[in-house]
């Protein structure tokens, strides 16, 4: 799934701003200086997909009005408009304000939870210095996630449970002594 075009019709301070994204299987960069609306911009993608909190702070300018549309394409080419409301029921709409089923945008999603999004689509600074910070010290899956996604490596939390259990049957702190194991290959001086 693509979001083709963002429209923020009354978001933060934005009102009836679209953002287009036109370009195939490349990645597309907003970018701006500070408090340009990027963070803003990026609640309102999070907002749409998987709902807008009760007690969104983005309704301050615009009445509490909040709305976020977007129109969706997928690896098939078929087309999704959606609007998205701040409120308790019926907060998905398609084109013509209808309400519109959960579970269509569900499916244009693949079943992805708004913390998965968030971790693969969504990091923000503050979740990359984190994520820096777990991968440094060897713990989190976001660490993980970070370096296999910039490596290309797959299957990087079972690498690193093996190879702490090759550790921990080399050394133990205040550990009995353990044999070595008998890969290691032992050479005498000559």
């Amino acid at each position: 799934m693509r979001i083709r075009a963002l429209r923020l019709a009354a978001f933060g301070p934005f009102r009836d701003k679209t953002l287009r994204f036109e370009s195939d299987g490349a990645v597309e960069v907003v970018f701006g200086p500070n408090e340009a609306g990027k963070s803003t911009t990026r609640r309102a993608v999070l907002g749409l997909l998987f709902g807008i909190p009760e007690r969104s702070k983005d309704g301050h300018s615009v009445d509490g009005d909040v709305r976020v549309g977007a129109t969706l394409t997928d690896e098939r080419g078929r087309t999704l408009e959606i609007v998205r409301r701040k409120g308790r029921k019926n907060t998905l709409l398609d084109a013509h304000d209808a309400p519109l089923d959960e579970q269509v945008l569900a499916g244009w999603l693949g079943g992805m939870d708004a913390e998965t999004y968030e971790l693969a689509y969504g990091l923000d600074h503050e979740g990359l210095r984190h994520g820096g910070a777990a991968l440094r010290v060897g713990k989190g899956q976001l660490g993980e996630s970070l370096f296999s996604a910039a490596t290309g490596l797959t299957g990087l939390h079972g690498v690193l449970a093996q190879l702490q259990a090759e550790a921990d049957a080399l050394y133990r702190p205040r550990g009995a002594q353990l044999p070595l194991p008998s890969r290691i290959v032992h050479h005498r001086a000559q």
